[in-house]
């Protein structure tokens, strides 16, 4: 759960990638685009779950690596699989 602090509330954050039973760790996301931990190789058009817990609640949505990812950049963008 998330942290009480003296000047406010500091939520339990936790990001990750499944890719083929795999977990990825996301250090950051942003509207099109995921940071990971720790980069990797996977090859464009890769589908995966991106996956957000935060304090707790597990939401998660479809999405699609359109240009892959490659060792030497953390630096992911995605699309969504299916869009509402």
């Amino acid at each position: 759960m998330g942290m009480q602090r003296e000047n406010g509330y500091s939520a339990s954050v936790e990001a990750f990638l499944v890719v083929g039973g795999q977990h990825i760790s996301v250090a950051k996301t942003g509207r099109d685009t995921v940071t990971l931990v720790e980069p990797c190789d996977l090859p464009p058009g890769t589908e995966c779950d991106l996956v957000m817990i935060v304090d707790g609640h597990r939401e998660s949505r479809a999405v699609v690596l359109d240009e892959g990812a490659i060792r030497d950049q953390r630096e992911v963008y995605y699309s969504v699989a299916v869009p509402f």
